[in-house]
């Protein structure tokens, strides 16, 4: 099957350059993965730890049949937090690997869209990239399944917040959702989630601070 090119192959040869220069990259090297496939679970598992801020207006007050959650809330809190914590670091490793995510040069401030990049990568930054995707996979699982018991255990009375920290969840929220809408660049929208994360980790033990507390409804 041909492959059809934009640009001829590289004349140089593999074997001559030294590894890891451009050239042997691109000698030798595939096709870059779609960084959106990182950036986008990082920010949807950044959203639902944000989403607790919902129950500021959603909560009703508890009846006698509601069930309970089965985990323990220092166990839930402990998650949310990794959640957040893990999801920062991955955001600060795609930052470290910005060439292979076109985070530099002239796609760096290119809108954020799919298929932004087609530049090479050698078989270490395949693996890395993998590696990332099942990171950001599992931090994703995570923060959903911890961020709906949390909401639960609030509404529940078994963490009782303050509404400024309800504010501080609807902040992260509305700032995911304005570099969403904005079609900021990729470079940008990576920095930007970093930042959310940072403050959902310091807003998250804030609310570790209000646990065993009796429902302020």
């Amino acid at each position: 099957m041909a492959i059809f090119r934009r640009t001829p192959p590289p004349s140089s040869d593999p074997k001559a350059a030294p590894p890891g220069s451009t050239a042997h990259v691109v000698a030798s090297g595939r096709a870059a993965p779609e960084p959106l496939a990182i950036v986008l679970p990082a920010i949807a598992a950044l959203g639902a730890v944000a989403s607790i801020a919902a129950v500021a207006w959603l909560a009703e007050d508890r009846t006698a049949d509601r069930p309970r959650i089965k985990r323990r809330i220092d166990v839930v809190l402990k998650d949310l937090e990794t959640s957040c914590l893990g999801t920062a670091e991955i955001l600060r490793r795609v930052i470290r690997q910005g060439p292979m995510f076109g985070l530099q040069g002239t796609t760096s401030a290119a809108a954020f869209r799919f298929g932004l990049i087609g530049t090479r990568i050698d078989t270490q930054q395949g693996q890395t990239f993998i590696h990332l995707v099942n990171d950001v996979a599992t931090m994703l699982v995570l923060a959903t399944q911890a961020s709906f018991d949390a909401t639960n255990a609030i509404e529940d009375g078994e963490i009782n917040p303050p509404e400024a920290v309800f504010n501080r969840f609807g902040d992260a929220q509305a700032k995911l959702n304005a570099l969403m809408s904005s079609r900021a660049s990729l470079k940008a929208t990576v920095e930007g989630t970093l930042a959310i994360a940072e403050a959902l980790v310091a807003t998250v033990r804030e609310l570790k601070s209000h646990k065993g507390l009796e429902h302020r409804l």
